[in-house]
C-alpha cells in the first residue's frame, strides 16, 4: 500500500491533490486540522492534513488527456469519471461522518455496503458507527458483497432492538400503567388496550384515572367505560389508587392511566414514583409519539426512568413523516417496545409491536432514500450516457 500525506487550504483542494497524483483509486484514512508556524508576514496558518493510500495492485492512473476520446474511448472515460465521483462523494460523506477513523471499511466491500444501507436506513451516525466497528471486530474479509447483505444489514439492526414477550407480569392479575409526556395519546391508548381485555379477551377489567388535572379526562374514560361496561375509579393519591385496587379484587386486569407530566418537572416526576410503589405485578408503559425527535425521546427517557418502566408503547405512527428518530431509539435502549398506535379509532387503531413491522420501517426509510438520491443525481449528475453506442441498463442494488 503506498499511503502519502497532503496538506491544504481546505478539503476541496486536498481532495483535487490527492486525486492529481494518487488517481481516482486513493482512497482517505484520515483528515484533521492542523495550524502551521507563524511567520513574520502572519497570515492563516490554519490547514487541512488528509492521509490518502493507494493499493499498490491498483492500476497506475492515466491522466484524462491520454484517452483515446474517439470511439469505445468515450464510454471508458465516462466510467472513469463515474467511478471517480463516487469516491469523492463516499470520501466526502465519511470525512463528516468521521468514519475516516475506521480504515478498514475503505477497504471491505461489504462493510461499505452495509454503510450504505444504514446510511438508508436513517440510523444515526453514532449508532451506524457502532454496528460498523463490529462489523469489523466480526472478521469480516474483504471480498465481493454477499446478494443477501441488505437482508444481513437489516437483521443486524433488528437483533438490537428488544420486543416485548407475552405473558409479561406472570400468572395472575396484571396491572398496568400510562405514564408519559403531555399530549402523546395515553388515554386513548389505554382505551384501545381495556376494549381489546375486555371485549376481545372477555377478562374482568378496571379502569383507573389519576387525571384529575386535565379538563374532559374523567368524562372521556367514563364514556369509554360506559360503552366497554366496565368499572371505573377515580383516585387522586397513592392511598386512593390502593383502595380501587383492592375493592376490585376479582379483576384480572387493571388499567391505570395518569396526567402527561412534562420531563422537566422532577416534581410530578417524583409523585409519580410515589403513586405507583403499590404491587409487584405493575407494570408501567412508557409512552412516546413517534413524531418526536431523537433527542426529545432519549431526554424523555432519561427523566422518566426514574418510575420503574417495563416497556415502550409509541403513538401517531400514522403522523410520522419519519420514523427512524422512533427505530434509532429503540436501538439504542436495553428495554423492550410492546405496542405501536396509528390512529384514534377504539380499539382498531393499535397493534403489538413486531420486528416484522420494525423491518418494514427500516425498508421504507430505504426506499425513500434511494428515491430522494436519484433525484438529486436527475438534478446536478448528468442528463444522459454518451451516445453511439448500447448501454445495459441494471437495478440499483442497496447493498453495493
Amino acid at each position: 500500500m503506498n499511503i502519502k500525506r497532503f496538506i491544504a487550504r481546505n478539503n476541496q483542494e486536498a481532495l483535487r491533490m490527492v486525486k492529481k497524483e494518487m488517481g481516482p483509486e486513493a482512497v482517505i484514512l484520515r483528515t484533521r486540522t492542523i495550524h502551521l508556524p507563524k511567520t513574520d508576514s502572519g497570515g492563516d496558518t490554519k490547514r487541512i492534513e488528509v492521509t490518502a493510500a493507494v493499493d499498490y495492485d491498483a492500476p497506475a492512473f492515466k491522466p484524462a488527456n491520454e484517452y483515446d476520446l474517439t470511439g469505445l474511448g468515450v464510454n471508458e472515460e465516462w466510467r472513469r469519471l463515474e467511478k471517480e465521483i463516487q469516491e469523492i462523494k463516499e470520501a466526502l460523506f465519511c470525512i463528516q461522518e468521521r468514519e475516516v477513523r475506521i480504515p478498514e471499511i475503505y477497504f471491505n466491500r461489504e462493510l461499505r455496503g452495509r454503510l450504505t444501507n444504514y446510511k438508508g436506513f436513517g440510523l444515526h451516525s453514532d449508532i451506524i458507527r457502532r454496528l460498523l466497528i463490529e462489523g469489523v471486530e466480526d472478521g469480516q474479509k474483504q471480498g465481493k458483497p454477499s446478494p443477501s447483505l441488505l437482508q444481513d444489514s437489516l437483521n443486524r439492526v433488528l437483533s438490537k432492538i428488544q420486543i416485548e414477550k407475552a405473558n409479561r407480569v406472570g400468572r395472575g392479575r396484571a396491572i398496568y400503567s400510562f405514564i408519559g409526556p403531555t399530549g402523546v395519546g395515553k388515554t386513548t391508548t389505554l382505551a384501545k388496550l381495556a376494549a381489546t381485555s375486555a371485549l376481545g379477551q372477555r377478562k374482568k377489567t378496571l379502569l383507573i384515572t389519576l387525571d384529575t388535572f386535565r379538563i374532559a379526562a374523567v368524562s372521556q374514560l367514563q364514556t369509554y367505560a360506559r360503552i366497554m361496561g366496565i368499572p371505573l375509579e377515580i383516585a387522586t393519591n397513592g392511598k386512593e389508587l390502593k383502595t380501587a385496587i383492592q375493592k376490585h379484587g376479582d379483576c384480572e386486569t387493571v388499567f391505570i392511566d395518569t396526567a402527561g407530566r412534562s420531563p422537566n418537572q422532577d416534581q410530578d416526576i417524583q409523585e409519580l414514583k410515589k403513586l405507583f410503589d403499590i404491587s409487584d405485578a405493575l407494570h408501567s408503559y412508557l409512552v412516546l409519539s413517534a413524531t418526536c425527535d431523537f433527542n426529545n425521546l432519549l431526554y424523555a427517557d432519561k427523566r422518566f426512568q426514574t418510575v420503574p418502566i417495563g416497556s415502550y408503547i409509541f403513538t401517531k405512527l400514522d403522523e410520522a413523516d419519519d420514523t427512524s428518530p422512533m427505530v434509532n431509539f429503540l436501538v439504542s435502549r436495553q428495554k423492550p417496545v410492546s405496542y405501536f398506535s396509528f390512529g384514534q379509532q377504539v380499539p382498531e387503531d393499535i397493534e403489538v409491536a413486531s420486528k416484522k413491522k420494525i423491518a418494514s420501517m427500516l425498508l421504507s426509510e430505504l426506499r425513500e432514500s434511494m428515491k430522494n438520491t436519484v433525484r438529486r443525481e436527475n438534478v446536478y449528475g448528468p442528463s444522459s450516457r454518451p451516445t453511439g453506442h448500447s448501454q445495459t441498463k441494471s437495478k440499483p442494488n442497496p447493498g453495493q
